[in-house]
């Protein structure tokens, strides 16, 4: 095994680099409005949750269309997305891994949109199968509002 490999729970060798490859794929795909295809990047039982949830906004969304409703509202509202400071962290278990981010946008009103996010990421057979995400919550509270999503 080279330093390049992990060894699963059931012996199947996987390259550190699946799961990144996977999860900068999936970011492009959403970056770029291609939500279906940014959600075939997730099983199909996905799920995405927050640390803080805000207003009505659910903590948790779970599955193919929950993903593509709340990810594709993010996108519609945005007239461009990109990340930056991209920190990818592989754990010793070839499922998990850690992400550390700063999002920008700006919004068709013409508004800016910039957050710290910090996840926690779980794949499943190469694909993403959870997210717990840490963002700054006056920074996601104020896009919320902006977008009329919370009073």
């Amino acid at each position: 095994m080279t330093s390049s490999t992990l060894v699963s729970r059931s012996g199947d060798e996987i390259s550190h680099s699946t799961n990144e490859d996977r999860w900068h794929q999936a970011g492009a795909l959403l970056y770029s409005s291609r939500i279906d295809e940014f959600v075939e990047h997730w099983t199909d039982d996905g799920r995405y949750e927050v640390a803080f949830p805000i207003g009505a906004m659910p903590a948790a969304v779970e599955g193919s269309d929950g993903l593509r409703a709340m990810f594709g509202g993010l996108a519609a509202a945005a007239a461009w997305i990109r990340v930056e400071d991209v920190r990818f962290h592989q754990t010793v278990d070839p499922d998990i891994a850690f992400v550390e981010e700063r999002m920008v946008a700006q919004l068709h009103d013409g508004s800016d949109y910039r957050n710290r996010m910090v996840m926690r990421v779980s794949f499943r057979n190469g694909l993403i199968a959870e997210i717990f995400e840490y963002y700054g919550e006056k920074a996601h509270e104020d896009l919320l509002r902006r977008l009329s999503v919370v009073a």
